[in-house]
């Protein structure tokens, strides 16, 4: 897919029209459809979304050369706090309930010794994303939230904190690659049966899971770390 700017004067509908991964990142800023011919601008607006910062966010998201350095020292710190909150919140309340109910509808209509094998791949998967979401919930980002707010109220001694954000940036694995093994399990070593439509509906939502996760954690990698580490620098200069 060739890869464009969002700009604020498209229209909200031909940026899901032409990319459709669009449509996930709409209500991680309380945007619903139906917003007619609006354009992005006039719904930011409307909306109260900082237009900068969800052009930033959308664009990092969808392009994976889009290098958003010159806009990182505008960025509000806790927006994007919330932002990643309500990303890892999506996951948490529905897309892993999603998937775990495709699974169960698969496993009651499949016989085959290889289910036992793909209810294990799929928990070991579950696990590892809800573990990588649950350190970055409980760890990361209150550490990002505190560093914030004590900048704001200069009120920082930075040798209080024994964590900084290259530890996070070490423990920034790719999770989605623990995905290849159930992925080819559904491909592979299910004979063909009357499942062939859920089968493919398993694999098409987990694919698009795992694509949403290596968009996610590139807006990490490429305006959180960053962020983070001209505060650093700001506190202990």
């Amino acid at each position: 897919m060739k890869e464009f700017i969002i700009t604020g004067k498209m229209k909200m509908a031909d940026v899901i029209n032409t990319d459709k991964r669009a449509l996930v990142l709409l209500p991680r800023f309380g945007i619903e459809l139906g917003f007619g011919d609006k354009s992005v601008e006039d719904i930011c607006l409307a909306q109260k979304i900082h237009l900068d910062f969800f052009l930033l966010m959308v664009n990092v998201f969808l392009n994976k050369n889009y290098f958003p350095d010159k806009k990182l020292k505008d960025v509000d710190v806790d927006m994007l706090l919330l932002y990643l909150e309500n990303s890892h919140s999506y996951y948490l309340e529905e897309k892993i309930p999603y998937l775990e109910g495709l699974i169960e509808a698969f496993k009651k209509k499949v016989e085959h010794p290889a289910i036992l094998q793909l209810e294990k791949f799929f928990n070991q998967y579950v696990y590892e994303v809800k573990d990588h979401l649950a350190y970055e919930d409980e760890t990361a980002f209150p550490y990002v939230a505190t560093l914030s707010a004590h900048i704001k109220s200069n009120t920082l001694d930075f040798s209080e904190f024994d964590y900084h954000i290259g530890v996070f940036e070490q423990r920034h694995d790719n999770i989605e690659e623990k995905l290849s093994d159930l992925k080819n399990l559904l491909i592979k070593y299910f004979p063909p049966s009357n499942d062939r439509y859920l089968r493919m509906r398993i694999l098409n939502e987990l694919i698009d899971f795992e694509e949403d996760l290596i968009n996610h954690a590139r807006i990490e990698d490429k305006v959180l770390i960053p962020i983070v580490e001209q505060l650093e620098k700001h506190i202990k200069n």
